[in-house]
Protein backbone atom coordinates (compact mmCIF):
# COMPACT_ATOMS: atom_id res chain seq x y z
CA UNK A 1 0.00 0.00 0.00
CA UNK A 2 1.38 3.66 -0.55
CA UNK A 3 2.11 6.46 1.26
CA UNK A 4 -1.05 7.81 2.77
CA UNK A 5 -2.24 10.76 0.75
CA UNK A 6 -3.74 14.29 2.22
CA UNK A 7 -6.91 14.31 0.29
CA UNK A 8 -7.58 17.71 1.00
CA UNK A 9 -4.33 19.00 -0.16
CA UNK A 10 -4.93 16.86 -3.21
CA UNK A 11 -8.81 17.88 -3.87
CA UNK A 12 -7.12 22.04 -3.57
CA UNK A 13 -4.20 21.25 -6.10
CA UNK A 14 -6.31 19.34 -8.86
CA UNK A 15 -9.28 21.65 -8.82
CA UNK A 16 -6.99 24.58 -9.25
CA UNK A 17 -4.75 22.86 -11.89
CA UNK A 18 -8.02 21.99 -13.72
CA UNK A 19 -9.71 25.43 -13.22
CA UNK A 20 -12.99 24.09 -10.65
CA UNK A 21 -14.45 26.07 -7.98
CA UNK A 22 -15.42 24.12 -5.22
CA UNK A 23 -17.15 26.11 -2.68
CA UNK A 24 -16.78 25.56 1.26
CA UNK A 25 -20.18 23.80 1.19
CA UNK A 26 -19.16 20.91 -1.61
CA UNK A 27 -15.56 20.52 -0.52
CA UNK A 28 -16.53 18.39 2.40
CA UNK A 29 -18.25 16.35 -0.06
CA UNK A 30 -15.61 16.23 -2.76
CA UNK A 31 -12.61 15.56 -0.06
CA UNK A 32 -15.11 12.22 0.83
CA UNK A 33 -15.50 11.26 -2.43
CA UNK A 34 -12.13 11.42 -3.44
CA UNK A 35 -11.39 8.92 -0.09
CA UNK A 36 -14.08 6.75 -1.31
CA UNK A 37 -12.66 6.38 -5.05
CA UNK A 38 -9.37 5.98 -3.42
CA UNK A 39 -10.38 3.00 -1.61
CA UNK A 40 -12.01 1.50 -4.47
CA UNK A 41 -9.25 1.95 -7.18
CA UNK A 42 -6.74 -0.78 -5.58
CA UNK A 43 -9.35 -2.99 -6.47
CA UNK A 44 -10.10 -1.64 -10.20
CA UNK A 45 -5.97 -1.80 -10.83
CA UNK A 46 -5.82 -5.39 -9.50
CA UNK A 47 -8.44 -6.74 -11.55
CA UNK A 48 -6.65 -8.65 -14.67
CA UNK A 49 -7.79 -7.55 -18.23
CA UNK A 50 -6.72 -9.65 -21.26
CA UNK A 51 -6.78 -8.40 -25.02
CA UNK A 52 -10.16 -10.02 -24.81
CA UNK A 53 -11.22 -7.51 -22.66
CA UNK A 54 -11.09 -4.54 -24.83
CA UNK A 55 -13.58 -2.27 -25.03
CA UNK A 56 -14.89 -1.19 -28.31
CA UNK A 57 -12.94 0.77 -30.85
CA UNK A 58 -15.72 3.75 -30.86
CA UNK A 59 -17.72 5.10 -28.06
CA UNK A 60 -20.82 6.78 -28.93
CA UNK A 61 -22.92 8.55 -26.37
CA UNK A 62 -26.40 8.73 -25.73
CA UNK A 63 -28.77 11.28 -25.18
CA UNK A 64 -30.46 11.73 -22.26
CA UNK A 65 -34.20 12.04 -22.13
CA UNK A 66 -36.10 14.99 -21.26
CA UNK A 67 -37.80 15.29 -18.38
CA UNK A 68 -41.03 13.33 -18.44
CA UNK A 69 -40.03 11.85 -22.28
CA UNK A 70 -40.66 7.86 -22.50
CA UNK A 71 -37.30 6.39 -22.35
Amino acid sequence: MGAPVDMEAYVDAQSAMLGLTITAAQRPGVVRYMHLVAGMAPRVMDFALTPADESGNSFVPVVAPAPGEAT
